[in-house]
């Protein structure tokens, strides 16, 4: 009786083990797509496209296909013996194409991987993807001068500026589960639209976070790198706390402008 007992029991934790070991195969992927669809896949599963999880179907431990019900797109992804992925797909219509696949990490190792747009003469592209394991924090080479705002959020997880999501020097940092793209609205090579012959760069950055043209009130160094910038907009005086480069920390209202 105890032998009968314990062969399905070592047949069922040998499919389980199967399992896992085929579920862990899917690497962390990203990747773009043909008709603006950003595919991510955690390690293991599950893959999203545009930050929607898809329905998943396993056919080995190489091969799988996700469809997402909303855009009509089925992915195929393939592993290949080297660890990297082949990513396709198709679409409504007859619609098909080969995505490609952003730069893939070993689990543990690296920073994460990014997604990046067009590069500023600096050589630090002005978009990218940037995303963080867990409560990990990452950073993403960008170049950060002027107005850096989130485009599109990709995570399941909350991606909250100045808590899990911030600039530095030259990246965009990213932690606790954030997944979004990021994009530098500063255009190359010129100083930003804003900008007014006694603010320069750093009111014109400021004048972009706040998307309004404001009059500068006072400016104090903080530090060798930092200034305190009070200007009138609007709706209100405001707090801007900007680099010497134009890259803005904060923009905070400390005076609501009375009507």
């Amino acid at each position: 009786m105890l032998r009968s007992l314990a062969l399905p029991t070592l047949a069922l934790a040998g499919l389980l083990g199967h399992a896992a070991a085929v579920q862990a195969a899917i690497p962390l992927t990203n990747a773009l797509c043909p008709g603006d669809l950003e595919v991510h896949a955690d390690e293991g599963g599950p893959i999203y496209v545009n930050g929607r999880e898809t329905k998943l179907k396993q056919f080995n431990e190489n091969y799988y296909e996700a469809f997402d019900s909303q855009s009509g797109v089925t992915l195929s992804l393939s592993r290949k013996p080297d660890g990297g992925v082949d990513l396709s797909y198709t679409g409504r219509g007859g619609a098909n194409g080969v995505c490609v696949v952003a730069r893939q990490i070993v689990a543990g190792t690296g920073p994460a991987p990014a997604t990046s747009g067009p590069a500023t003469s600096s050589g630090l592209p002005m978009e990218v993807t940037c995303e963080s394991r867990g409560s990990e924090q990452q950073e993403c080479d960008m170049d950060t001068r002027g107005n850096v705002e989130l485009v599109r959020q990709l995570s399941h997880s909350a991606c909250v500026e100045g808590q899990s999501w911030g600039l530095n020097r030259h990246s965009i940092w990213v932690k606790d589960g954030c997944r979004a793209v990021f994009r530098n609205s500063a255009s190359e090579g010129h100083t930003p639209h804003h900008a007014s012959a006694n603010g320069g760069v750093q009111l014109g950055a400021c004048n972009m976070r706040a998307n309004a043209d404001g009059a500068l009130v006072t400016r104090v160094p903080v530090n060798d790198t930092l200034d305190e910038l009070i200007v009138d907009y609007p709706d209100g005086r405001f707090l801007c706390m900007v680099t010497k480069e134009g890259m803005v920390q904060s923009l905070t209202r400390i005076k609501q402008r009375s009507h």
